[in-house]
């Protein structure tokens, strides 16, 4: 018979503590009501995490990371099952602005990143979090460039991988700008990429999608 794993006291310390993210925000954990949630006393939430900032360096730094690694996971998934992958094939894996799947994520993401201002922790945490992140999306950038360009990588991909991160966060301001009915449309970023893909990494550019 299947073993029904019981979930130990660390892992109900996070679970709650997440969920109190995201239901009341950063600002708003309590640890009372962490341990309230996950049935375990305050002391040992400290005992373990020795404070609210030591708590919330790890329930958000395992957020920041979950959110990147797992469009990654898919990401590499899609590629790696094809024999010889396009620019169409990479501009199906990346963001667009105006996704609304997308939104909620790349907001907490932002917040996540402010409060690692005040809480030197959670820096800290985010730095060992972002050196995986960087570190394999070089590598699958590397690999894609290779497939596609005959064993080349024409673009340094450490600061392609740079790149695509950035750009991502940059769409917060295109969010406020959809409030106001200015926002950049998705084709029109599209066009933009795929431009800059063909003429970086094939030293073919276009200037539109057809």
């Amino acid at each position: 018979m299947p073993h029904n794993h019981t979930p130990s006291s660390r892992e109900r310390i996070i679970s709650a503590a997440r969920a109190e993210v995201e239901g009341k925000g950063i600002l708003g954990l309590r640890v009372q009501d962490v341990a309230q949630q996950a049935k375990v006393s305050v002391p040992l939430i400290y005992k373990y995490y020795v404070d609210r900032d030591g708590l919330l360096a790890e329930v958000l730094g395992e957020m920041f990371e979950e959110f990147v690694l797992e469009q990654l996971d898919a990401s590499e998934a899609y590629i790696n099952a094809l024999e010889q992958p396009t620019i169409d094939d990479v501009m199906a894996i990346l963001a667009l602005p105006q996704q609304d799947f997308r939104r909620p994520r790349r907001w907490t993401r932002m917040q996540i990143l402010a409060a690692s201002m005040e809480i030197p922790a959670l820096r800290e945490r985010l730095g060992l979090v972002q050196a995986v992140i960087q570190e394999r999306m070089t590598a699958f950038l590397d690999d894609i460039q290779r497939r596609m360009a005959g064993g080349r990588t024409p673009v340094d991909s450490s600061a392609l991988a740079m790149l695509v991160q950035s750009y991502s966060f940059g769409f917060v301001l295109n969010d406020l700008l959809v409030e106001t009915g200015q926002g950049i449309k998705d084709e029109d970023f599209a066009s933009l990429m795929r431009a800059f893909l063909q003429g970086a990494i094939l030293g073919n550019p276009v200037t539109s999608v057809e």
